[in-house]
Formats: structure tokens, C-alpha cells, sequence
């Protein structure tokens, strides 16, 4: 197995470590890191995750209800996608009034 060349970086590596030594100076209180604030309103992964499990018990149960798949949750849970508008619009609906989501999806299928 061929080892990598010392010295030699990609673009991502040497932005990665940029940032762990910027993250180093910060907590040493050499420079002073940005702050930011999250909107409470924000559709986190926690937050998306608890909305999921308020109605149903798995990604796949809520496919089956809310017709949003079972790996797109997932991903949104992980943090690894955020939904886009329409998606969140319909989470923060299914937040707020579950029932009338069902009742609009049950109209849908008679």
C-alpha cells in the first residue's frame, strides 16, 4: 500500500486544516471566532427527527402516511440534507395541525 506524500494536500485538506488551526487559536484566545445564532424557528435534525417520531415510530411508517421517503428522512435526521421549501413548509404543518395533513391526503386517495 502506497503511503500519501507528506507535504501534499488537496484543497479540502488544507481547508480543513485551516480551520482546526483557527479553531486552536480561538480556544487558546489568541483570535476571536465568529458567534453565530440559530433561529429557534429552525428546522434542525433533532427537531425534524422529533416531529417524525411524534406520528410515526419509523421512516418507513412515515413514507407510508406522509409520502416522504423513508432515506430522505434519514438524511434530513442526519443531518446530511436539509429539506427544501415545500418539504419544510409540509413538516412544519405536520408540526403544528398532523390531522389536517391527513385528512388533505386522505381526500387526495378517494
Amino acid at each position: 500500500m502506497k503511503k500519501p506524500a507528506i507535504g501534499r494536500r488537496t484543497r479540502l485538506g488544507r481547508e480543513i486544516e485551516e480551520a482546526f488551526l483557527e479553531l486552536a487559536a480561538g480556544l487558546r484566545g489568541e483570535v476571536e471566532l465568529d458567534e453565530y445564532e440559530i433561529d429557534e424557528d429552525t428546522l434542525t435534525p433533532s427537531r425534524i427527527k422529533t416531529i417524525r417520531r411524534s406520528l410515526a415510530s419509523s421512516t418507513k411508517e412515515f413514507e407510508r402516511h406522509f409520502r416522504i421517503p423513508a432515506r430522505t428522512m434519514e438524511a434530513y435526521e442526519q443531518g446530511r440534507r436539509r429539506p427544501d421549501a415545500a418539504t419544510e413548509v409540509l413538516l412544519r404543518v405536520l408540526e403544528r395541525e398532523p390531522e389536517a395533513v391527513r385528512r388533505a391526503l386522505a381526500a387526495d386517495a378517494a
